[in-house]
């Protein structure tokens, strides 16, 4: 194919590689291998060897562990898969041939002394291509595997269920009536496995919540662009009801695309233009309906992620006065469901964030963080001043009417960010300062000072 017209409209391997390579040789253990992962925040090593290159990946470090072998074993020890290499001047659709033939997961990338120069991987190609361009018909529905995903409650034990996690597109999907409630990724093992955490406990303990899902009668083209904005490995799909009907990976959807983006070009070339000005406005709309909790018209945890990296940027760059985060909870809401109705409820809910909108300043960031919860970023605020603010909204709401005949009342966890905190052990203080405030009988306010 090289040379053909269709490459013109796509990026060299040089473009889109990840240039920043681990690299390691077979004298180091597996321990040793997953620590340099976790410490890169990257999912494979690289052996550059005479006879070839190879990688060490997070499927062979699943692999050896689902087979109970020695952590402390050396690379040597393993048949390793060899890298296939490209040139870095060949387009971009050459390596998803390799990766297509091959079944591998990374296409090496070499100039022209083959000196290797990069990688490869499918999540790179992803964020190389236009998704807009992509006209084909067919919904993601009509792609879902003909094998159910592996699927459990959430009261399953996490160490029970690790032998489903060979790749790295990999999930377990946690499901309650039928409908997906939470997920555990292969990352999310990789994580809890290299720090040495306790995976003895249900898999309520572990999972993301809520799940971010694809409607069956999505297209291709909104899937492709959900997976590409939030980074996914996978669309976990459902029906109109909600329910789970499959998982689609990541893989599978560039193959499709990249396969109907081709023929668009061969056929079609005089048309793009035109059609990717008509589809930029959906692709807005996308990226909007991503960020949004539709119930509260509020921002969701996902939006909340992002503007917290941001201010943590800010801390760092400009060594600026830190923020704080108030999570609040509104006390007993399932008696309000029960007495009153889930209506009502969904009511309630819309009432305290829109108070929270009115409370907080044009600076700051509310969101509803799940369920009944909702967080708060205040940002230049200390510890004091974010007390100060939950404590006065606390009182309001608890002083307004939100449901006649029937008081709602709110508990609230409070702390400010120190710098170089990890941001799970942050979420962490803040969510044990909430219970703090539970256990003390509810409506109350309590702050993490550590």
């Amino acid at each position: 194919m090289e040379g053909n017209m269709e490459y013109i409209a796509f990026p060299k391997l040089a473009d889109i590689a990840q240039h920043s390579i681990l690299r390691t040789d077979r004298e180091v253990s597996v321990r040793q291998a997953a620590a340099l992962m976790e410490a890169k925040g990257v999912s494979s090593v690289v052996i550059e060897e005479e006879h070839g290159r190879f990688v060490f990946s997070i499927e062979e470090l699943m692999a050896h562990i689902h087979a109970n072998g020695d952590m402390d074993a050396h690379l040597s020890a393993f048949v390793l898969p060899r890298i296939v290499c490209v040139s870095e001047q060949r387009p971009v659709l050459a390596a998803l041939e390799h990766l297509e033939q091959s079944g591998q997961r990374y296409v090496g990338v070499v100039d022209d002394d083959d000196r290797m120069t990069g990688i490869v991987s499918h999540t790179d190609i992803l964020s190389s291509i236009d998704p807009t361009v992509l006209m084909e018909r067919k919904t993601v529905g009509d792609l879902v595997w003909r094998a159910p995903p592996p699927t459990f409650t959430a009261d399953w034990i996490l160490e029970d269920v690790l032998h489903h996690f060979k790749k790295m597109e990999d999930a377990v999907i946690v499901v309650e009536a039928a409908q997906p409630v939470g997920i555990i990724t292969m990352r999310d093992v990789f994580n809890l496995l290299s720090s040495g955490a306790d995976i003895a406990q249900p898999l309520s303990h572990y999972m993301v919540s809520p799940v971010v899902t694809t409607r069956r009668d999505s297209s291709i083209h909104d899937a492709l662009m959900q997976i590409q904005k939030l980074h996914f490995k996978r669309a976990i799909i459902v029906d109109e009801g909600g329910r789970l009907v499959g998982v689609v990976s990541q893989s599978e959807l560039i193959g499709f695309a990249y396969g109907s983006w081709v023929n668009i070009l061969k056929h079609h070339t005089t048309e793009l233009h035109e059609l990717v000005e008509m589809l930029k406005e959906k692709n807005k709309m996308l990226e909007l309906l991503s960020y949004t909790d539709a119930l509260t018209e509020l921002g969701n945890k996902r939006m909340f992620y992002q503007e917290m990296e941001r201010e943590v940027e800010r801390i760092v760059r400009y060594d600026s006065p830190s923020f704080s985060m108030v999570l609040v909870d509104i006390d007993l809401f399932k008696k309000v469901n029960d007495t009153h109705g889930h209506i009502v409820g969904d009511l309630v809910l819309q009432k305290v964030a829109g108070k929270l909108k009115e409370a907080i300043r044009k600076s700051d960031t509310v969101v509803r963080w799940g369920g009944e919860e909702f967080a708060v970023l205040l940002r230049n605020t200390p510890l004091d001043a974010a007390r100060e603010f939950a404590e006065r909204f606390r009182v309001e709401v608890a002083r307004t009417e939100l449901i006649d005949g029937h008081a709602i009342t709110l508990s609230a966890g409070v702390g400010e960010y120190h710098a170089g905190e990890r941001e799970d052990l942050f979420f962490d203080r803040i969510d044990r300062a909430l219970y703090q405030a539970k256990d003390a009988g509810r409506n109350a306010v309590r702050i993490s000072a550590v």
